[in-house]
């Protein structure tokens, strides 16, 4: 991402930085494939992952006036949907240890995100095992291996150094092994 990034007409930047949601919204709409697949992965429910899009789309509309280096949209998008998701998943976390038994009996989920990656029965239980993954284990996986970021853009997005996240995707995939053993093997083999 950080050098494959899409061109973006510096006039529009400026425009949205003068609040011109238009200009706005045609800067975001080359990017809501790739912010949706990157939040349904990491959060297992369509649903949900509007509502950070929406969240992290707000966020970034107030904010657009900090963007300095109109070249780099893409990425400061997704690093402020990157912050949404973290904070919404910690909070989902903190009301299940909190006893919401509501909130801690999530339903399992399949991901369509996945289904091209995996036949549909190996994408449900990656899904599961996915879900299962620490937070951060889980951003780093889904960044490097769904979205297929390098380590210098992901140290970037995540505010962590390259070798930091190496270590969360290697222990990531040996979380994953472990779970499901052949079939993590053969995915990431592809």
């Amino acid at each position: 991402m950080a050098s494959g990034e899409p061109a973006v007409d510096p006039a529009l930047v400026r425009a949205a930085q003068g609040g011109e949601r238009a200009a706005f919204e045609r800067l975001f709409e080359p990017q809501r494939e790739r912010l949706l697949r990157f939040l349904t992965v990491m959060t297992g429910d369509g649903a949900v992952a509007e509502d950070v899009a929406q969240d992290a789309l707000r966020t970034a509309f107030e904010k657009i006036g900090q963007l300095e280096r109109p070249e780099k949209f893409a990425s400061w998008l997704l690093s402020i949907a990157v912050n949404r998701c973290r904070n919404r998943l910690r909070d989902d976390v903190q009301r299940a240890h909190l006893g919401d038994t509501a909130l801690a009996d999530i339903p399992a989920r399949a991901r369509s995100a996945l289904s091209s990656i995996v036949r549909r029965e190996s994408a449900t239980r990656l899904a599961l095992a996915i879900d299962r993954l620490p937070i951060l284990l889980r951003e780093a996986f889904v960044l490097f291996h769904v979205e297929g970021l390098s380590y210098a853009a992901m140290a970037e997005l995540c505010e962590a150094s390259e070798n930091t996240l190496q270590v969360r995707v290697h222990r990531a995939k040996a979380l994953l092994k472990q779970q499901l053993r052949a079939v993590v093997a053969t995915w990431l083999l592809r």
